[in-house]
């Protein structure tokens, strides 16, 4: 019995039927849109303290739980990378190259918020004192910029791929035909995985996904706004960031439509190209010896302290960094693990498992990396020269605003803004074709290495992305507001991301890694 027909025999056995699990993930999720949309529309400013309220809750009464899980997942990619899996072989065909491959998982992994971050993030750090040294001083700027690559490093990069073996083994060694969050529990929940739990599970998943989605709209498009707004001049509005939203809905769902290899891959390497030369001419035309000099203390001092980073609470001087901060990137990534995991799954067919956790943890924290050490230390120099007053700024405007006065120091600067824009535009549209495949295939019963979810229901889902972030925007609230989108949602993904590895830990001790040629069992 081939694997579609013995996993459809099973669904068939269960609770119920093949075409209500997929209306119960697909209507589910669809609701858990409207219904966070719902009192942000109606009543923002109740809307706006509630969240706040929930942002506290999740960063000071549970900040101790993501510290912890970080460090543990961090532990658990390092034994998949050098530990007896290390080079097991997800598959036998490799179906991107190496470019290409990093690149799709850097740009559906950073999206726009590298692009806000690498460039800002330094202004707002240095507005807290930092490791006992004091808010605003020249060793607080040296602290800034190591959490910057601190926060989109290797413990990132980890909690993103924590899944992606479990997931891998499941579809591609295991030969199940189902790519869902919900498959990777089988292990302790056996068959009620393609019943009600499974489908609470996905449900769970899809609902962090979209908040976390909100939240990189949140910060992306006002980037492009301002942009737009300091090349051309025109009025900074509400209508606006709607119309950006709009053109950027158009270019993800029409890559969505073309599908992974000749729509995602191609725009990945694309936007990757542009950045590239973005990093290079500031570098070139900017103060070249201090970018260095800054990147090599930078560098320097995260290497050192890295664990230091990693654990330090702040119990004593309750500054708040580490919550407001590091907790909350931590929770953010957390939403987006289960995402981020079934997608480097999906386009690492072949590779080794090393291969699989090592690219996301090297390479992208490295590409991560170069947006703090470019961008982030360009703003820096501005600020320790006294020639612009970022720290000030942020705390008067929109940061996206002192983006591209900070754009204003680099020669060409009306044309960097528009690349940069539009690079930020490409990276929004990018992560959002990706979420667009891995809601579409969480709600497709059965999907097969060399398929695509169906394109009615990936553009479904890429429309239905841009609704949420409506109203993020139209509560024009502080940052704090974007950031809670995902984190409250993101709490019990957690624990779904603790299942599933439990459950693959319990399949391949009774199992090993011998590919099935046969799946009756399912």
């Amino acid at each position: 019995m081939d694997s579609q027909k013995s996993t459809e025999a099973l669904l068939a056995s269960s609770q119920i039927s093949n075409r209500t699990i997929c209306q119960i993930c697909f209507f589910g999720a669809f609701s858990l849109i409207i219904a966070s949309c719902f009192p942000l529309l109606v009543f923002p400013k109740k809307g706006e303290l509630i969240i706040n309220n929930l942002f506290d809750f999740v960063t000071v009464e549970m900040g101790w739980l993501y510290m912890l899980a970080a460090l543990g997942a961090f532990g658990i990619i390092l034994w998949f990378a050098f530990g007896p899996l290390s080079q097991k072989r997800l598959g036998d065909t490799i179906e991107y190259s190496t470019f290409s491959w990093i690149g799709m998982l850097f740009c559906a992994g950073v999206g726009a918020g590298i692009m806000f971050g690498g460039s800002i993030d330094w202004a707002y750090y240095m507005a807290f004192p930092m490791q006992g040294e004091p808010a605003g001083t020249w060793k607080a700027a040296e602290w800034g910029c190591a959490y910057g690559m601190f926060h989109w490093g290797p413990i990132c990069w980890s909690i993103y791929a924590i899944l992606a073996v479990p997931i891998g083994y499941s579809y591609y060694v295991k030969n199940v035909p189902i790519l869902n969050i919900s498959q990777t529990c089988k292990g302790i929940l056996g068959k009620r995985v393609y019943s009600w739990p499974g489908k609470v599970i996905d449900i769970l998943f899809m609902a962090g996904l979209i908040a976390g989605s909100a939240t990189a709209l949140g910060l992306g498009i006002p980037i492009v706004a301002a942009g737009v707004v300091s090349v051309t001049g025109i009025e900074h509005s509400f209508g606006l960031e709607v119309a950006i939203l709009v053109v950027i809905t158009l270019i993800f769902s029409t890559t969505s439509c073309l599908g992974l290899k000749k729509g995602l891959s191609r725009l990945s390497d694309f936007n990757v190209y542009i950045a590239l030369g973005l990093m290079l001419f500031v570098f070139i035309a900017g103060p070249t010896v201090f970018l260095t000099d800054m990147a090599i203390s930078s560098v320097g001092l995260l290497v050192s302290e890295f664990f230091r980073m990693a654990t330090w609470m702040d119990p004593v001087g309750h500054e708040g960094f580490t919550q407001a901060w590091t907790i909350f990137y931590y929770a953010w990534f957390v939403a987006y693990a289960p995402f981020m995991s079934l997608f480097i799954a999906k386009i690492s067919r072949g590779r080794t498992v090393r291969q699989v956790v090592l690219g996301p943890v090297i390479a992208a924290s490295s590409g991560c990396a170069m947006f703090y050490l470019i961008f982030g230390n360009f703003g820096l120099h501005l600020q320790l020269t006294g020639q612009l007053d970022a720290i000030s700024m942020v705390q008067e405007m929109k940061g996206a605003t002192v983006i591209m006065a900070i754009a204003d120091f680099l020669p060409f600067a009306s044309f960097y803004k528009t690349m940069f824009a539009l690079v930020t535009a490409i990276s929004m549209a990018t992560t959002f074709d990706a979420v667009s495949f891995a809601l579409a295939a969480t709600t497709t019963t059965m999907l097969k290495p060399d398929q695509e979810p169906a394109r009615w229901n990936r553009l479904f889902w890429a429309v239905s992305l841009s609704i949420l972030p409506i109203g993020i925007m139209l509560i024009d609230g502080p940052l704090s507001v974007l950031q809670t989108a995902s984190i409250v949602v993101g709490l019990p993904v957690l624990g779904i991301v603790a299942l599933g590895l439990a459950s693959f830990f319990k399949e391949y001790c009774a199992e090993g890694w011998t590919p099935s040629r046969s799946s009756s069992r399912y």
